[in-house]
């Protein structure tokens, strides 16, 4: 009898091992087919010393700069910059270590990700003014650009954006239900192909079908963002303590865009902290509007949290209002 169950220790063990293998080889075949068409007809511009990965857009006398959320790259905004390139100039990109622009080395905090935007926008000869639409975490990351450049901003969109005091104000409950899996975990389901074959099947996001452009691309190159992904996830306590510092906008055009849809809440089963969830976020997002004299709120009727798949078109139509 011990001698069938360690033979059968053992043959579950080896076939593992080999399905790992298998994983394994999978994955870098589907790496060396991505590789080799990533990056060509892409623009780069060096940025302190690093290839810096951007789409730039249109004519016209302003700039609509798109600046994505926490891991998120310049794919998320395609939709929308394509139908606002047909008014404005505009520009979006990856910051670095996400997507197709290679890692700086240097950590992810407010300060460096203005030192990269204002270089940027500077080497690309983006003209001024500038319509800032920062998604998420974007709106910790923008503060300190807003704070230098309030001259040369004709308005701030806030796409959901991220609040200085939300992981304070939460509970332990629910950050322990927003938690991501440990860094070991996400690195072994990335290298042995785990993680390219369970999202081929099931959403990155409820937000995001499966067959959607955006799944596939973000899919396809996670294993080119996920170490500084981990990176920004590590710094957010500090870029969040770091905002606050940076206060009023003054007189300066604000709309807070928020997604009111309940998918936003779908993953999160238990009724008292799904509550808990929508008033924190319909608190947050009101509050942001204190940072201006001239803001406005708007409703994201048919998103949770990612607005550009779903309302695109609003997104658009309340860009064009800034445009000049």
């Amino acid at each position: 009898m011990t001698e069938r169950i360690v033979f059968a220790a053992c043959c579950i063990l080896a076939l593992s091992v080999l399905l790992l293998l298998a994983g394994v080889c999978y994955e870098q075949y589907s790496r060396w087919r991505l590789e080799r068409s990533a990056l060509k007809g892409k623009t780069f511009v060096n940025i302190h010393g690093t290839p810096l990965h951007y789409v730039k857009k249109g004519k016209g006398r302003c700039t609509v700069v798109f600046q994505s959320g926490l891991g998120s790259s310049h794919y998320i905004w395609k939709e929308v910059q394509d139908a606002v390139s047909r008014h404005a100039v505009t520009i979006s990109y990856d910051r670095n270590g996400l997507m197709f622009s290679p890692p700086s080395g240097k950590p992810v905090t407010n300060g460096n990700v203005t030192s990269e935007l204002q270089a940027l926008l500077e080497k690309t000869a983006c003209p001024e003014p500038y319509i800032l639409v920062g998604h998420s975490m974007a709106g910790i990351y923008l503060r300190p650009f807003i704070a230098k450049h309030k001259n040369s901003i004709a308005g701030i969109i806030f796409a959901d954006a991220a609040h200085p005091l939300q992981l304070e104000k939460a509970s332990p409950a629910l950050l322990k239900i927003l938690r991501i899996p440990p860094r070991w975990l996400i690195a072994l389901t990335v290298h042995t192909g785990i993680y390219r074959i369970l999202f081929s099947f099931i959403p990155l996001n409820p937000e995001i079908p499966v067959g959607h452009p955006l799944h596939r691309m973000e899919k396809n190159h996670f294993y080119r963002s996920y170490k500084t992904i981990l990176e920004e996830l590590k710094n957010d306590t500090r870029n969040f303590r770091d905002a606050r510092q940076y206060g009023h906008f003054g007189d300066l055009p604000l709309t807070v865009i928020t997604g009111t849809s309940d998918i936003r809440y779908a993953r999160i089963k238990n009724a008292a902290i799904r509550e808990e969830y929508r008033q924190l976020t319909g608190e947050l997002q009101h509050d942001l509007l204190k940072l201006s004299r001239n803001s406005r709120f708007v409703k994201a009727e048919h998103s949770g949290h990612i607005m550009q798949v779903n309302d695109a078109g609003l997104l658009v139509e309340e860009i064009r209002r800034f445009i000049c």
